[in-house]
């Protein structure tokens, strides 16, 4: 009789290990899933800055369909006046609805400044 309840002991707590380890994996595995979410969120954010959206100095936010939470800032770079191509800075964040770890993207984009030849006399 003790042999069997020595045996029930060592399977509840072997169970008990067991499940542990799994919950920290689904949860692991959930995380993961939202994060790549994410990323193709601020994927997708970035492909339409310049293009849908301007390409302007400024800060822009919203939120996704599945609650995520994204962030545009687009910065000039100062010394831009000078050239005839100007450079932005271009930053996305997106935030899983859960307030886990943001992504962030951040790049450079050109653009051709207008011309102001035509406004001297």
């Amino acid at each position: 009789m003790i042999e069997v309840a020595v045996a029930f002991l060592v399977l509840s707590l072997s169970l008990g290990v067991l499940l542990g380890g799994l919950t920290v994996g689904l949860r692991n595995t959930d995380h993961a899933a939202k994060a790549g979410l994410a990323l193709l969120y601020a994927e997708s954010i970035l492909a339409e800055t310049g293009i849908s959206a301007p390409l302007e100095e400024g800060e822009s936010t919203g939120r996704t369909d599945g609650g995520f939470i994204w962030k545009r800032q687009i910065s000039r770079a100062p010394d831009a006046d000078k050239a005839a191509v100007a450079s932005f800075t271009v930053s996305i964040s997106v935030t899983p609805p859960d307030n886990g770890a943001p992504v962030r993207i951040v790049t450079q984009r050109l653009a051709d400044v207008p011309s102001t030849d035509h406004l001297r006399p």
